[in-house]
């Protein structure tokens, strides 16, 4: 795990160098324009939910971790699709800000327990 703390801590897309277009993940090429001209870039930590969608019935292997809410964040320098934790479905709305984590995701067919990053709501402080 310690191994991987910098993929895993660290919020990295790709950005394009001919185009402009900044995704997620990384990819070795643009989707928008197919150059190869691309480099690494820090996407940010925290941003604002843009959209949302509610899974109630999971594919199998995630129906422990049901409802998923799945969001689409833009992040300042990018837009992440990722899943939201810590937060009920009637709580989310557009506009919340929210922060990244590393969470546990579902265990694999194989048995690997992998650990990805999703966003929680901001903990507000007075």
């Amino acid at each position: 795990m310690w191994r991987l703390k910098d993929i895993l801590l660290n919020l990295v897309g790709t950005k394009c160098l001919n185009c402009g277009h900044v995704f997620y993940p990384p990819k070795a090429a643009c989707p928008k324009c197919s150059s190869r001209n691309v480099k690494k870039v820090s996407l940010g930590t925290s941003g604002k939910v843009i959209t949302y969608t509610v899974v109630n019935v999971p594919i199998e292997g995630f129906e422990s971790m049901s409802p998923l809410i799945i969001a689409l964040v833009d992040t300042g320098g990018g837009k992440v699709l990722t899943q939201l934790t810590n937060v009920k479905p009637d709580e989310v709305y557009v506009g919340m800000e929210v922060e990244a984590t590393v969470r546990r995701s579902a265990t694999t067919l194989d048995g690997y327990v992998p650990y990805i990053i999703k966003f929680k709501p901001k903990e507000r402080y007075s």
